[in-house]
């Protein structure tokens, strides 16, 4: 049997906000800039990033367009 951590929807979410921030601030990006790249609101962005909403999949494709990433580096945490 594999031994397999499950993160939570809250963990998830989390993680992937916090991802997308470290990613958008590497590529000195602001929350407004990433919004409009994206056609959402900085509001938004910053309630993605602080896991205060959580990022449908659509969202995340667009996210991962805007910031010039394969989506699955929105998934790349560090464990």
């Amino acid at each position: 049997m594999y031994d397999v951590q499950v993160l939570t929807k809250k963990e998830l979410s989390e993680k992937i906000g916090l991802r997308i921030k470290q990613l958008r601030v590497a590529k000195g990006i602001s929350q407004a800039e990433l919004g409009r790249l994206c056609m959402k609101d900085r509001q938004h962005i910053e309630l993605i990033e602080n896991n205060k909403v959580s990022a449908n999949i659509y969202t995340l494709y667009v996210l991962s367009i805007a910031l010039n990433v394969d989506i699955k580096e929105l998934f790349a945490f560090d464990e």
